[in-house]
């Protein structure tokens, strides 16, 4: 694209090429003439950057020869982004007509807005809780982790680091998904994640650093965004790689609280995931099918790293 941009559409993939496609569809479906879209392939050994050349021939790509990970390959991608403002969008996500500007709408509408989380769904239409929420704190981990939201009264929740029951409207928050984040490039400077960050927590540090900076941080549920979330995580075999879903949130709680509280969220962690490898475990003889198999095997792959992390302390 070589006239004026407004907005920058930067895609991180690895290895879903067919989700990518569906995600490449839905955008040229609402095309604009003031987008520029930027695929960072980081490395896919299934043909996406070839589909990218064939199909999508108006996409900037960039092919990586390595996976630089979610954080580095959208700085790569930003860096060779043009827009004021810059939609961060993963690969399986699937954008209905309109949905980029209604988010478009709510962050030009609000000037100490430095960015705008969208409201995402299941390929079912299930509400996806992922999209935000408060930053983690030892209460809020263990009233998610440890069952508490279901042994417990609502009244003694904390904010929970997760949405809860599919809030309406827009309003502030501390973090939303880089899934499908917006931002204005003049709030973010000429970084977006920090470097230490492969993929998870990532940013959840962007909008902390934003909100120390004045800025606000926005969820939106005006749209919706179809997110069949987790496809590249799945196919990696790596427990270094698979464990950043831990790492990477682990990362941001310690870079704020004291290593007595670092003990406390590993140990949360951990008990919640043993008890759910533990039922998991038991239910998929009880209820065969159901996907128990995949719950207890995650369960037990993060255990794993949990305990690799708190025995290198």
């Amino acid at each position: 694209m070589t006239g004026p941009v407004d907005l920058s559409i930067v895609i991180v993939n690895w290895n879903v090429r067919a989700l990518l496609r569906a995600c490449l569809q839905s955008l040229r479906d609402d095309a604009s003439d003031t987008r520029e879209i930027i695929v960072v392939d980081n490395a896919s050994r299934d043909d996406s950057a070839a589909m990218v050349r064939a199909e999508f021939p108006e996409i900037t790509l960039i092919e990586s020869q390595i996976n630089l990970g979610f954080a580095a390959g959208c700085q790569l991608g930003f860096e060779h982004s043009r827009g004021e403002y810059v939609l961060l969008l993963n690969p399986d996500t699937e954008v209905p007509p309109g949905a980029i500007q209604q988010m478009l709408t709510d962050l030009k509408s609000n000037e100490r807005a430095a960015i705008v989380g969208s409201r995402m769904t299941n390929k079912d239409g299930g509400f996806q809780r992922a999209a935000g929420g408060a930053f983690p704190t030892i209460a809020n981990v263990a009233w998610n982790y440890l069952f508490l939201n279901q042994l417990l009264p609502a009244r003694l929740a904390p904010p929970a680091v997760f949405l809860a029951n599919d809030p309406r409207g827009i309003f502030e928050v501390d973090w939303v998904s880089g899934a499908a984040m917006l931002f204005r490039r003049a709030a973010i400077g000429e970084r977006i994640f920090d470097p230490e960050y492969f993929m998870f927590g990532e940013d959840m540090a962007l909008c902390a650093r934003v909100r120390r900076e004045g800025w606000t941080v926005l969820y939106s549920a005006h749209q919706s965004i179809l997110h069949h979330h987790g496809q590249s995580y799945r196919q990696q075999s790596s427990l270094e790689i698979l464990g950043t879903i831990y790492k990477g949130p682990r990362t941001f709680f310690r870079a704020n609280h004291g290593p007595l509280s670092v003990l406390a969220y590993d140990t949360v962690l951990l008990v919640g995931y043993l008890l759910r490898w533990i039922i998991a475990t038991m239910l998929r003889y009880v209820r065969p099918n159901r996907g128990y198999d995949e719950v207890a095997r995650f369960s037990r792959n993060y255990v794993g790293v949990i305990l690799r992390s708190m025995l290198a302390r």
